[in-house]
């Protein structure tokens, strides 16, 4: 362990933790909430997330949706990490939903849900 201590809140950009590891040559950072710690990034926990193919992502997101709903209710993209869900129904709780269980997914840098698929 090194001092002094460096920790990070739980909403700090990816960017940020990466900098702070590279400056402080440290291989980990403590996530905290408060003066409570909440979780741990290592350098590997970053590689992995990362290191992500969209087709994975997209996949995990797939997976997420169907364990919430119809499986075949949601048209899934992902570019460069960036979700965006179609939903054939125009429910904004749903949508909220959505875009939550889609932000879990290791590897997901945005998400944007619309409802309403385009068909055809």
């Amino acid at each position: 362990m090194t001092t002094p201590v460096i920790g990070m809140g739980a909403g700090t950009d990816v960017g940020d933790v990466v900098t702070a590891m590279l400056d402080d040559r440290v291989r980990s950072i403590p996530i905290v909430d408060g003066s409570r710690v909440v979780g741990i990034v290592t350098r590997r926990d970053l590689i992995r997330m990362l290191a992500r193919g969209d087709h994975a992502i997209a996949d995990d997101v797939r997976h997420q949706l169907a364990m919430y709903g119809v499986p075949d209710r949601w048209t899934v993209e992902v570019h460069d990490g960036a979700v965006a869900i179609s939903d054939e129904f125009d429910s904004p709780t749903d949508r909220h939903v959505a875009a939550v269980l889609a932000g879990a997914v290791s590897g997901v840098t945005a998400v944007r849900v619309a409802g309403h698929a385009a068909t055809g």
